[in-house]
Parts: C-alpha cells; structure tokens; sequence
C-alpha cells in the first residue's frame, strides 16, 4: 500500500513540476491522481457497477432529462467555440506553430477555457450512465469508453502543460463537432417526425470526426520541427491517442455503413430511444 501510496505522490509531484503555474493548482488539475481516479471510478460504473445494478431491472425512462442534457451540452459547446475563438484566434493566432504565452490577459482566459473544456468532458461520463439505465448495454462500446476516457486525461494532460497556443485548436475544432454532434441528438429526440429527418444525417457525424481526427493530426505534427517551441512529448501524447480514435471510428463506420448489417446500431446518443 505504501509503495502505491510512494508511486502516485512522485507521479503528483513530476507532473506539478511541469505543469503550468496557472493552472497547476486548479481543481483537478493538481498532480495527476485526481484524474485517474474519475476514470477509474468511470470504468467502475460503465462496466461492473451499472450493468449489475440494471441487471434485473427495467430501463428508466430518462428521455427528458436526455433532452435538456442536450442543450446544456450545445449551449456549453457554443459557449467555449466562441470564447476561443474571440481569445487569440480572430487576432493573433495562426495555423501554424503557435507556443504557449503566459502572460496577456488573452491568454490568461484562454487558460481558463481549457479547464472549462476539462470539466465538460467530465460532465460527458453521463452519457455512458445514460446507456446503462435505459439499458442501451449495445452502445457501452469499447470506442465509446475508450472515447471518453482518453478524451477526458487529454483534457486534463492540455489544461495541466499546455493550456493556451496552438493545443487550442484541438478545443476549437473539437466544440464545432460537439455542436453538430448535440443539434443532431437534439432534434433526434423532439419524436419520430424529427428522427426520421435526423436519421438521414447520422452518417455524416462520424465522417465529419473522422475528418477533424485527421485535421488535428497534421495541425499537431508541426509541434515536431525543430522550429516549434513546444515540448515534443506533446505531440507523443496526442497523435498516438488521435490516431487510435481514428482507427476505431473508421472501423466502426465501415461496420455500420459500408456493409448490408441492419442489425448493427450506430454507437449515438440518442439511437433507440
């Protein structure tokens, strides 16, 4: 006990000694223990917990707490797209290597966005809560935990090391997906009539992520010149992650969309309801 005890205090402590002197002190963001203990206890409930405590019970109708998630979750999205956008990217920023600063009040905020993208992907482990007591079991997927797990300490891994510059792009492409991701869920909801007009664009979600995957990788690759001042290890960190996500959604795209497999239900939000 003592040598795990030994493990995650030196871990807590490398990473404080690295970290951003903004945000190394923020909720959640301090050491790296906090973190990995929300994924753990996330891991906990998607794949023991929940399944046994639904196992003999009937789904709970939560469609109108879904909803308004929904637009909590869009209203955030839009919220955060346009706070970066307006924090260095209408007036400074380019597409290019962009290193972290550290001290206009631009940036200052900028900061602040990321640990407000960090909490939101916390908030996003309902989702898979959602699943599990509509007994939605199917769409629990090993893309959709590994999805939100990932995303989650990547959240995290920017706020705590790299919370401004060009690691914002990935926030703002990210936040113009999730806004097309939640419209969609969101009119999938309203009923049939609005499902049926929805249905014809689900297709699309997935290769509009698998495009941003793509985008985000070649953006992060210039983090690798010699003529970038970033940390290389950032670049170690996102493109391996971004690659895998790339790969699993691809996959799963093939496997619901290129062949005649009716059965196979789409791993979205709000399928089946």
């Amino acid at each position: 006990m003592d040598t795990v005890k030994n493990f995650f205090g030196h871990l807590d402590a490398f990473c404080d000694q690295y970290g951003d002197s903004r945000t190394n002190n923020w909720p959640l963001v301090q050491g790296m223990t906090s973190t990995l203990t929300c994924v753990a206890i996330y891991l906990y409930l998607v794949l023991y917990l929940g399944p046994k405590f639904m196992e003999n019970r009937k789904p709970f109708k939560i469609m109108p707490i879904i909803k308004v998630y929904n637009i909590l979750q869009l209203i955030a999205c839009i919220t955060i797209f346009y706070m970066i956008i307006i924090s260095g990217w209408t007036t400074e920023y380019t597409l290019g290597c962009e290193p972290v600063e550290h001290t206009s009040p631009t940036s200052n905020r900028l900061a602040k966005l990321f640990w407000w993208t960090y909490m939101l992907k916390l908030v996003e482990f309902l989702e898979t809560i959602f699943f599990i007591l509509r007994k939605k079991t199917n769409q629990v997927s090993g893309l959709h935990v590994y999805h939100h797990a990932s995303t989650f300490i990547l959240a995290w891994a920017a706020t705590k090391f790299f919370p401004g510059g060009m690691a914002s792009f990935p926030i703002l492409v990210n936040s113009f997906v999730h806004i097309v991701m939640y419209s969609y869920y969101e009119l999938s909801s309203l009923g049939p009539h609005y499902k049926k007009i929805a249905n014809k664009f689900k297709k699309y979600i997935t290769m509009i992520q698998l495009i941003q995957f793509g985008i985000l990788v070649i953006h992060t690759l210039q983090a690798a010149s010699s003529t970038c001042d970033i940390p290389n290890w950032y670049v170690y960190g996102t493109v391996p992650d971004i690659t895998v996500l790339f790969y699993l959604f691809y996959k799963f795209y093939r496997k619901t969309y290129n062949r005649k497999n009716k059965s196979v239900e789409p791993n979205l939000f709000v399928k089946n309801q």
